[in-house]
């Protein structure tokens, strides 16, 4: 009879103390998988917004002017120029790097996209729904929601305007995270903690607020780096404690890095030499000006042409033509690494700015890069070639940089028509 009211008392004192621990773990596990949800909503918010963000700031600089819409036996988008609908490399790009799907809407029609259907086939066409029609399209105001469905499948998805020079609302653009991926990182990461809640719920409690720490600070370590790209700065960093995780967090960190690189070759970098291009270039010699102008340091801004490269491509063909541009951005990255910038002005010019430099410093630099270039020999087909350059050069004014570039342009030429193969400063 002990035996039995022991273990009637015992059986009382497991319920008492343990049903109360699991029916507040489960409260625990309730509230924080909401907060959680909550916070991941906010998360995939802020990144679609950021990612979206870019986009449009990346075809305004890419695309210079409207999005026009011409039709034919297709329907093609404009933007300026570019027909937008014959090059999907740059949103398939972003998709490969985020994840994120991605539309073009004319008004209210889906006229390009990353979304497929079971065939494979891009999804166009399509209209928008209702709702984001009259927010987005009407009101001009970018919208968040966290279901939207399309083809059937659900996404968290953000629209903003796509605005003409006048501020016309011509289109919208869409950036999207299957519902589904975002729950099934809900999942995965709540799963762990409900395990170990029923085992000890005050463990749970404890491992669920430093965990939830940790994991926030991570995020607003992504949250920031994103932001800090958004805001143009494509050269920010990410702290290696994210990028070495060996999670989903350490996935997203990565993929941010991944678009940043991305978005700066996009539109720092030229795709053929790897040098920095126009745009970049012109902003960097703003920069060094602003420092020479604040620091009373000396700079001087050449620009080089390399002698008869037209011949170069009627005698051995374009792809020659390539491999010499490459080769001789590569003697121009190496020489001015230390000293200044390189950059890919057009065609076959370039430019180069000596930082901290003088007159006679930069000559003295130049002129062993001309003979750098005069000694470096190339083999296409079986035959070497060689080329030369002429380089017109002058020293700095950090009031004028329009002043700056068309000296040293009338020196190059000045130096083009002396016979080439020369400096002129």
């Amino acid at each position: 009879m002990k035996a039995k009211n022991k273990g009637k008392i015992s059986y009382a004192l497991q319920t008492i103390t343990i049903l109360p621990l699991l029916l507040f773990g489960l409260i625990i596990l309730g509230v924080g998988t909401h907060l959680f949800t909550k916070s991941m909503n906010s998360e995939v918010e802020i990144e679609l917004n950021n990612v979206s963000s870019n986009l449009v700031t990346m075809f305004d600089a890419l695309y210079p002017g409207d999005y026009r819409l011409e039709s034919g036996t297709a329907i093609r988008l404009y933007k300026g120029e570019h027909d937008l609908a014959a090059d999907y490399d740059l949103i398939d790009c972003i998709k490969e790097d985020t994840g994120m799907e991605i539309t073009l809407f004319y008004q209210d029609t889906r006229v390009l996209t990353t979304i497929t259907d079971e065939n494979g086939q891009r999804i166009i066409g399509s209209a928008a729904p209702s709702e984001v029609t009259k927010e987005v399209l009407e009101n001009g105001n970018p919208k968040f929601y966290k279901k939207t469905l399309i083809h059937g499948s659900n996404y968290f998805s953000y629209y903003i305007p796509l605005r003409n020079q006048d501020g016309t609302v011509m289109g919208m653009l869409f950036v999207g995270k299957p519902t589904a991926e975002v729950d099934a990182f809900v999942r995965r990461s709540l799963y762990p903690l409900l395990l170990v809640d029923i085992v000890l719920v005050i463990l749970v409690s404890l491992l669920t607020f430093f965990y939830t720490k940790r994991f926030a600070a991570v995020l607003l370590q992504i949250h920031g780096f994103l932001k800090n790209v958004s805001a143009g700065n494509l050269n920010a960093e990410l702290s290696p404690s994210v990028l070495n995780r060996r999670d989903e967090l350490g996935e997203i960190g990565q993929s941010a890095l991944t678009m940043q690189r991305s978005l700066y070759t996009l539109i720092e970098q030229d795709a053929l030499t790897g040098l920095c291009n126009r745009r970049s270039g012109d902003k960097k010699l703003r920069q060094v000006m602003e420092a020479s102008a604040a620091a009373g340091t000396p700079f001087c801004v050449a620009i080089g042409d390399i002698d008869f490269f037209k011949k170069v491509n009627d005698t051995y063909g374009h792809d020659c033509g390539d491999m010499v541009l490459q080769n001789i951005a590569a003697i121009l990255r190496r020489h001015m690494q230390s000293i200044g910038t390189a950059a890919r002005w057009g065609g076959e010019e370039f430019l180069l700015i000596f930082e901290n430099r003088k007159l006679d410093a930069a000559l003295e630099s130049l002129n062993q890069l001309m003979e750098n270039i005069r000694a470096a020999e190339y083999c296409y087909g079986g035959q070497a070639v060689k080329v030369t350059m002429t380089f017109g050069i002058a020293p700095g004014d950090a009031r004028d940089a329009g002043k700056n570039l068309r000296i040293a342009d009338e020196k190059l030429y000045e130096g083009k028509t002396a016979g080439r193969n020369r400096i002129v400063s």
